[in-house]
């Protein structure tokens, strides 16, 4: 038993990299299997088929993140989320995985990113509606969020390329609280913005 769930474990592993490296299309059971030392047929003792692999990278992927954003509220300040807003740039840190494959799937245009956002996306940013409709909301909107999740999905799959550039590693603990300072310098910029243009009101 013991034997079979290692094996499991394995092959989520192997195609968790896959999946960042080359996205979902481009990696074939095949290829998963041999890299595990099973045999093709063997993947498929474990998993119906590799969408099925897919789901359950994603799953134990997001789950973290899903837990994290738990309990975020729009009408919140900086401040308060960014406690939250720190532990899903550190999830991403540990995991850059997770950042790789998201971008892969949202170039793909496919069923895999049909399940990012069906299943996890939504959930991530359901507390965020049209700001049209809710004219007196905090410092988060919908523009913002898209700003936002680009700004660290974006800050977590360039890094390799920015510690090639610059010789820093941008995941390391205190180039992530550089970052999130900057995202407070712009929240709190945002803030002052939206309270000149009331004032002029």
């Amino acid at each position: 038993m013991a034997t079979r769930r290692n094996t499991k474990q394995r092959i989520l592993d192997i195609a968790e990299n896959l999946f960042a490296q080359q996205g979902f299309a481009a990696t074939s059971v095949s290829e998963i299997a041999a890299q595990v030392g099973i045999s093709s047929p063997g993947i498929y003792k474990h998993y119906s088929n590799k969408f099925a692999i897919y789901e359950q990278v994603c799953e134990r992927l997001f789950t973290p993140l899903a837990e994290a954003t738990q309990g975020m509220a729009t009408d919140a300040d900086f401040t308060d989320t960014r406690q939250q807003i720190y532990q899903v740039m550190s999830l991403l840190a540990s995991k850059p995985n997770t950042a790789r494959i998201v971008q892969h799937a949202t170039l793909a245009k496919d069923e895999t990113l049909d399940l990012l956002s069906d299943r996890w996306y939504r959930q991530f940013f359901a507390s965020i509606s049209d700001p049209a409709e809710n004219p007196d909301k905090g410092w988060i909107d919908v523009p913002t969020a898209m700003a936002f999740h680009c700004m660290i999905l974006g800050y977590v799959t360039l890094a390799p390329l920015h510690h090639s550039i610059f010789g820093v590693d941008p995941l390391q603990p205190e180039q992530l609280e550089a970052q999130l300072q900057f995202q407070q310098n712009l929240v709190n910029g945002l803030n002052q913005l939206m309270r000149q243009q009331k004032n002029a009101e």
